[in-house]
C-alpha cells in the first residue's frame, strides 16, 4: 500500500526586508528568550533556540525573500548573501 503526501506548489522568492550584518555572521533566534539584564548585558538562551550561521563573505547587508505555498502559508525564507 502506497500513502501519497499532497505537494504544496512553492511560490517564487518575494523580497520581504534585509538584515544587516556587521561580525560576519547572521543569527536566527526567537526574539521572546532574549534577557537583558539591569547592566545592558544580552543573555542568548542556553538551550537550541537560536542559531548562528557565518556568511563565509564577511559584512554587508542581505536581502530576505519567502516563499509562500498556494493557500498563502511561510514554507521557506531565503538569505541571498551573495
Amino acid at each position: 500500500m502506497v500513502i501519497s503526501t499532497p505537494v504544496s506548489t512553492v511560490f517564487k522568492p518575494k523580497f520581504i526586508g534585509s538584515v544587516a550584518v556587521d561580525s560576519g555572521v547572521i543569527s536566527v533566534i526567537d526574539q521572546s528568550h532574549i534577557k537583558v539584564d539591569k547592566a545592558g548585558a544580552i543573555n542568548l538562551p542556553s538551550y537550541n533556540l537560536y542559531t548562528e550561521i557565518n556568511t563565509e563573505v564577511g559584512d554587508g547587508e542581505y536581502k530576505i525573500y519567502e516563499c509562500r505555498d498556494e493557500q498563502g502559508g511561510l514554507r521557506k525564507i531565503i538569505i541571498d548573501i551573495q
